[in-house]
């Protein structure tokens, strides 16, 4: 397989002839990097093309890069925070004659926990509690902005699911059915928003091409700003 190289990255891909296609084009996914070519297009006209797009294909494969969720140990007692929403938000913890772990929200976080649970089992229901309650409100969101960018741009995805993939934070698969990586919820609103409205593009877009950026600048103006937001908040050290 031949080998692109940029700087210290070696960029790998495969030449695919078309006689369909009357100029190159590149198609960047998570998993390969292909040069669309003109039916007996020479190596060298090849190269030249990848050589002007150096740049361009450069970035196209950063953003395809897999990303790991930022993640770090919480300890749940009053007065701690955790993150919720690109917010640190603070936790009141009582305990009550409750049968499991309750959680309410407004502002900070109040929980309930049984009387009967101590040390390291109070800390695990929390926990446990803490990820059900936050994927519910994942699955909301998701939804929720799945509906309201397929209605914009005139697609139906086949699926919304929640994923906790280590290596995404967001997927289109080829039957249209996207899923999202629910640790999102510790980041801004606006950075989900901005995951998902990607995420519904690739239904009409397989590729990060022009016209996938084209796209998404037409619903969302602003999603270069959000894409930074992203990337910031990715290298951060946030509580899940």
């Amino acid at each position: 397989m031949p080998v692109l190289q940029i700087g210290q990255t070696s960029i790998p891909y495969t030449v695919r002839y078309s006689s369909r296609t009357k100029r190159q084009r590149l198609v960047v996914t998570p998993q390969t990097v292909e040069v669309v070519a003109p039916t007996d297009t020479p190596q060298e006209q090849i190269a030249a093309f990848l050589d002007t797009k150096r740049r361009w294909l450069f970035n196209a494969v950063e953003d395809c890069r897999p990303k790991n969720p930022p993640t770090s140990s919480q300890h749940y007692v009053s007065g701690a925070k955790v993150m919720y929403r690109g917010r640190r938000l603070m936790l009141q913890i009582e305990e009550a004659d409750v049968e499991r772990v309750t959680i309410t929200y407004k502002s900070r976080f109040h929980i309930q926990v049984p009387r009967y649970l101590a040390g390291d089992a109070r800390q695990e229901a929390i926990e446990q509690a803490f990820v059900e309650w936050k994927r519910d409100r994942a699955r909301l969101d998701i939804q929720h902005f799945a509906r309201v960018y397929a209605r914009k741009l005139g697609v139906k995805p086949r699926d919304v699911k929640l994923s906790e993939q280590k290596r995404v934070w967001g997927t289109c698969d080829k039957d249209g059915t996207i899923r999202i990586n629910w640790h999102l919820i510790h980041a801004p609103l606006a950075v989900l928003e901005y995951v998902i409205a990607h995420e519904v593009v690739h239904l009409l877009h397989r590729h990060h091409g022009d016209a996938f950026w084209g796209t998404l600048g037409s619903v969302m103006p602003d999603w270069r700003e959000r894409k930074v937001s992203l990337e910031s908040w990715e290298s951060s050290s946030v509580p899940s």
